[in-house]
């Protein structure tokens, strides 16, 4: 796309039309001036919560202002009122201009009803965002709506695309509806927000504790007065649920096929649960003797109790999706699952295998060298460990992270984390990393290990060299080099590999191996659909991946659940628009908005803490949710484009 007739994206007017109020000489628009395609989806115009964007000079934009109007009008909350009743009045005018009831004073009352919600209005939405882009069109359009009445098609109705989104909602990978379930809680609604928050999230208080929260990096209230807290009003919402017990949604009439899921993590059971809603008959099949993949077996009780994990995943089971435990499948087979009468398979394996640290001596099996995931699922799984004098972890991730905090609890006296990079590259948390120092966790940063060291084979010590820091690698972190004559001896009596994760692949054989395998020793299969390359087969999680979020292995279980029903029932599957390329941060205008600090959340004291597994955070009480929820601006983006 070179030109376009016309732009107010962000404020910015450009004119390109040959005639008509405000028409100029034809300019090439800046880059990232407008947003230039949808996914790949070209337009002849769009209006949006940034502007008006005209392509195509024929376009009707009047049409197109009333179905951004009427769609405004449904995310329109009418709290405050202000922009509720003027939506209702703006769209009263120009209906009427459209059926020559209306005159160029109706445009003009336009503007002022626009300006008044703009300042009036207590939220984004109304402020910034719901009528922004109508001011546009009717002043640097006037002639199109004062003529509309004689040129519209009677009886001819537009199609139109409509996406909403927000800034929040575009950072969670699963595309939540954050300003939704926030709204409903500020409401005291909190069943009806933990039933908008399980149609992408079916695991809503592990989520709310787990999570990496990125969409709190993207809050509007950020840079006012700090985020808000997103991932505790999850958690509020699913808290509540545990008093009660969940009514069982309503599946769809059943389907004759039934579908396999290998792995009950995040992704496994996100997709189990949707085909089901669905209607199909579902089997997962787990090789642990428990659900839940790495929340159950990875993330330790203090972060994450297993009572809450249990509770959402008994209401998977509930919806009669049958897990068969310690059933571990050899071999992935489409043929043999067919032969079973499953239609199709999804793969979520996880990767519960660590990588090497790549050092001398760690090739030696023994118990005082071991690697972090499997740590964690030992202790998960009930194995017993005897705490030493000394460990030391190599890693600087949330495998790490939970390893040095377990190994406090389970009394190691002396416990080390050593990083290669600096603490502002650490891949783990930052309120992980901030707990396991107030925990009395050691941190030793830029330091490589490259030797273990043992006598009467048992470790004593690891041979470390200092790192500095060089030009950025293709994580965009910067790469660590080695400093030469700077090598030193750390004395420890275990070792603990938190260094990545990786899946066992052993159930891929024969000619499917090479073909459903990459090159980085993860699952071949699309990022969109989670189809691969063997018909009937598809896979997602941290198999295709590599080691993720739950938030991104769950959304890849909601994206597999839809893709294997638009196969099964012959469509072409289409993924939701991602908004890619677009700033959905950027306002025009947002006006004041008044300080408000979120309210802060207890920790379990730092002696009771150490005495066992007991969950650290607290929660945030119903009254406290709604409180914070108030807070919330609503920055909903809407954008409607033909």
């Amino acid at each position: 796309m070179n030109t376009v007739a016309f732009s107010s994206w962000n404020g910015k007017i450009m004119d390109n039309r040959t005639s008509g109020k405000g028409a100029g000489k034809a300019k090439k628009p800046a880059e990232g001036a407008f947003p230039a395609a949808l996914d790949g989806q070209s337009y002849d115009a769009l209006m949006g919560w940034n502007g008006l964007v005209v392509v195509d000079p024929k376009a009707d934009v009047v049409a197109l202002t009333l179905a951004y109007i009427g769609e405004a009008r449904k995310l329109s909350c009418g709290e405050c009122s202000v922009c509720m009743i003027g939506i209702d009045r703006v769209r009263d005018i120009l209906q009427g201009l459209s059926s020559g009831k209306s005159s160029s004073k109706d445009l003009a009352e336009i503007e002022d009803i626009v300006r008044g919600v703009m300042v009036n209005s207590k939220c984004n939405f109304g402020r910034a965002s719901a009528l922004t882009p109508v001011l546009d069109a009717v002043k640097y359009f006037k002639a199109g709506f004062l003529e509309a009445g004689k040129t519209a098609k009677k009886g001819v109705e537009k199609a139109f695309k409509v996406a909403v989104t927000a800034p929040c909602m575009k950072a969670c990978p699963a595309t939540l509806d954050i300003p939704g379930y926030i709204e409903l809680i500020r409401n005291n609604k909190f069943k009806e927000s933990l039933d908008l928050v399980r149609e992408r999230c079916i695991l809503p208080g592990v989520i709310g504790r787990a999570c990496t929260h990125p969409c709190e990096d993207a809050c509007v209230r950020k840079d006012i007065d700090g985020s808000l807290a997103i991932r505790l009003l999850k958690r509020a919402a699913a808290d509540q649920d545990l008093q009660g017990g969940s009514a069982l949604p309503v599946s769809k009439e059943g389907k004759k096929e039934k579908i396999a899921v290998i792995g009950a993590g995040p992704a496994g059971l996100a997709a189990a649960y949707h085909l089901r809603l669905r209607g199909y008959g579902v089997t997962i099949f787990e090789a642990l003797p428990k659900a839940g993949g790495m929340a159950a077996v990875g993330i330790p009780d203090y972060r994450l109790p297993k009572d809450i994990l249990n509770h959402e995943i008994d209401l998977i089971k509930r919806m009669g999706v049958d897990i068969r435990f310690s059933s571990k499948v050899d071999a992935l087979n489409a043929a043999d699952f067919q032969k079973q009468g499953y239609a199709a398979v999804f793969t979520a394996i996880g990767a519960h295998v660590g990588t090497k640290i790549g050092c001398k001596g760690e090739e030696i099996a023994s118990d005082d060298v071991v690697q972090g995931a499997e740590f964690l699922r030992g202790l998960s799984l009930g194995k017993k460990t005897n705490p030493v004098e000394r460990v030391v972890i190599i890693g600087g991730g949330n495998v790490a992270l939970d390893c040095a905090r377990n190994c406090l609890r389970l009394g190691f006296k002396n416990v080390e984390i050593v990083y290669r990079r600096s603490r502002i590259e650490m891949p783990g948390s930052k309120e992980e990393i901030e707990e396991a120092i107030h925990e009395g966790v050691k941190f030793t940063y830029l330091t490589a290990p490259v030797g273990i060291v043992r006598k009467a084979a048992k470790v004593t010590a690891i041979e470390c060299v200092k790192m500095k820091l060089g030009e950025p690698d293709e994580s965009g972190r910067k790469r660590p080099i080695p400093i030469k004559g700077s090598e030193f001896t750390l004395k420890t009596n275990m070792v603990i590999a938190a260094t990545g994760q990786k899946p066992d692949l052993g159930l891929l054989t024969g000619k499917d191996k090479g073909t459903m395998t990459t090159a980085w020793g993860t699952i071949k299969a699309d990022p969109v659909s989670c189809s691969t390359p063997v018909t009937r087969i598809f896979a997602g999680g941290d198999c295709v991946s590599g080691p993720a979020t739950l938030i991104e292995a769950l959304n890849m279980g909601n994206k597999a659940a839809k893709s294997i029903d638009a196969y099964l029932q012959g469509k072409t599957f289409v993924d939701e628009l991602s908004f890619e390329g677009i700033d959905v941060g950027q306002q025009r205008d947002m006006g004041f908005v008044p300080p408000a600090k979120s309210g802060e959340v207890k920790f379990l004291d730092m002696a009771e803490r150490l005495k066992g597994f007991a969950e650290v955070e607290g929660g945030l009480s119903a009254d406290a949710a709604m409180k914070e929820a108030q807070r919330c601006l609503r920055c909903y983006r809407l954008m409607v484009w033909q």
